[in-house]
């Protein structure tokens, strides 16, 4: 260590001694006390060596104790809370520190309260969240010590209520903020590590949740995305909770919830995102359980999810969650992929296939025509080609809505395709009305060319795009050019033939 590091960190530790000393002596003056943890903060947060300084010194343990205090005041009691909090979120070992029995315990008798601050309780339920986030033991210390369970109470009674919100304003804007704050700590103690004992304690409240998601209504977004945070990692991966949320019926009002938030996706941002949610929380409701998925059919979820996939508002992330929902449902059952195919949703997914950009949606997209292949009467999925669809389509002797879906979306294309194949003819005669200069094939040209058409054959258009050729360069001209090249090569060939080897 060297001078200034040596002196830096004395006197780092006398500021954080004076500042643990001030919390002791100055137990009348609470502003005193605030502004000390306050600062102690603002020391740790600077650089991680000063948390584990404080750590040796026993400053994390006394802040500990400060909040526990029955003199001390309780402000200071609620800024040692958010101090330890900010802490523990900073440096796994003071989260290891704080991480016992004893901790947990503290935090549920605080949350008992019913005199208790909801402010104070906010932080309490902070600093359970950080105790557990990413952290196994935490999860269970949470559960064997009763926080759990705590919260779970907390979850049903500070929901907010219109009723609160028109009599005490400001109380009901305190307890939304406690009841996102709890519905954060509840998704912490069931996942992230998975826990299923965790997952199935929760199962208690999808009564009440299945109730809120059938009065919800547009307006409140901002209930509907922690409820669907919740609901989407208590279900997550556990086959057991999955069934137990349909049976009560929660899984049908997620997706009337769906059909009612996605009809104004397309005019809506709002809607959009807040469809988006409610899809993925549903994927997580039906993934890897092909009963539950099924039983989706019959309240037209596929429909709603097409709708969804071309409103203007959905981002890349957002796209991928609906089509990821919607190949739960099309590998599910036969039906859901009769409704994509009634709907038209053939054609929004192969142009999402082949027009996309992002891989994620490439590859949700590429899954959905996977699980569609028996949709083909003639050939296997593999056979089919762009070619030979049509006429396949025609000789079918098996008549069924879906050959009307696929001949409608297939004389679509052929007139979408006669149009532009029309104006790039005028275009061209155009270009041709004018006279061009002309420009020899460079030697790098000529390269590209060659190696083109062993990649691609003779796709002029594919080769022209594909390297760098000089500017106003055309596929008519690259296949010309490869064709004086080829009777070239023919003719030396010839002549080498022709000739004799001199001796």
């Amino acid at each position: 260590m060297t001078g200034v590091s040596r002196n830096s960190r004395f006197s780092t530790e006398t500021d954080l001694r004076q500042l643990l000393k001030c919390l002791k002596c100055q137990v009348k003056c609470p502003d005193l006390q605030k502004q000390a943890l306050l600062s102690i903060h603002s020391i740790c947060e600077t650089e991680e060596d000063n948390l584990d300084l404080l750590r040796e010194m026993g400053g994390v343990a006394f802040v500990y104790n400060l909040s526990r205090s029955d003199i001390i005041h309780p402000d200071v009691k609620e800024t040692a809370l958010g101090t330890l909090g900010a802490l523990a979120e900073a440096n796994v070992h003071c989260k290891n520190d704080l991480c016992r029995k004893e901790t947990f315990a503290d935090l549920a008798d605080c949350l008992r309260k019913e005199d208790a601050h909801l402010t104070h309780k906010r932080v309490a339920v902070y600093l359970l969240f950080v105790l557990v986030a990413n952290n196994k033991s935490g999860q269970t210390l949470a559960q064997t010590t009763g926080c759990l369970a705590v919260l779970l109470d907390m979850f049903r009674t500070t929901f907010p209520r219109s009723a609160d919100a028109t009599s005490q304003a400001a109380n009901a804007a305190q307890a939304h903020q406690l009841w996102k704050s709890v519905s954060c700590a509840l998704c912490g103690c069931i996942n992230n590590p998975p826990n299923e004992a965790g997952q199935r304690v929760c199962v208690a409240v999808f009564p009440i949740i299945k109730t809120w998601l059938e009065q919800i209504d547009l307006p409140h977004t901002e209930i509907f995305q922690p409820l669907c945070s919740f609901i989407a990692m208590a279900v997550s991966n556990n086959s057991c909770v999955q069934e137990s949320f349909s049976a009560c019926g929660g899984l049908e009002s997620l997706a009337r919830a769906l059909i009612r938030v996605a009809s104004s996706a397309h005019s809506s941002l709002q809607s959009c995102q807040l469809s988006a949610t409610i899809s993925k929380t549903l994927s997580k409701c039906i993934s890897d359980n092909c009963s539950l998925a099924s039983c989706l059919a019959q309240y037209g979820v596929v429909s709603q999810l097409l709708f969804l996939l071309e409103s203007p508002h959905l981002d890349h992330e957002d796209r991928h969650y609906v089509l990821h929902s919607l190949g739960s449902c099309t590998a599910a059952s036969e039906e859901h992929q009769s409704q994509l195919l009634q709907c038209g949703g053939l054609p929004l997914i192969i142009t999402l296939l082949t027009e996309n950009t992002n891989e994620e949606i490439k590859k949700a997209a590429t899954f959905i025509l996977q699980t569609c292949k028996q949709a083909s009467c003639v050939l296997t999925f593999e056979k089919v080609t762009s070619r030979n669809f049509a006429s396949i389509l025609s000789s079918c002797h098996h008549r069924c809505d879906m050959h009307t879906v696929f001949q409608e979306a297939t004389e679509r294309f052929r007139m979408h395709h006669r149009k532009l194949l029309l104006r790039k003819g005028a275009r061209y005669d155009n270009v041709n009305h004018t006279k061009r200069k002309r420009r020899n094939f460079t030697c790098e040209e000529v390269d590209y060319l060659l190696t083109g058409v062993r990649m691609y054959g003779h796709s002029w258009n594919t080769i022209l795009w594909s390297y760098p050729f000089q500017p106003g360069r055309t596929n008519v001209d690259l296949g010309m050019k490869y064709r004086q090249l080829t009777v070239m090569t023919r003719c030396r060939s010839v002549v080498v033939a022709v000739v004799p080897v001199s001796m």
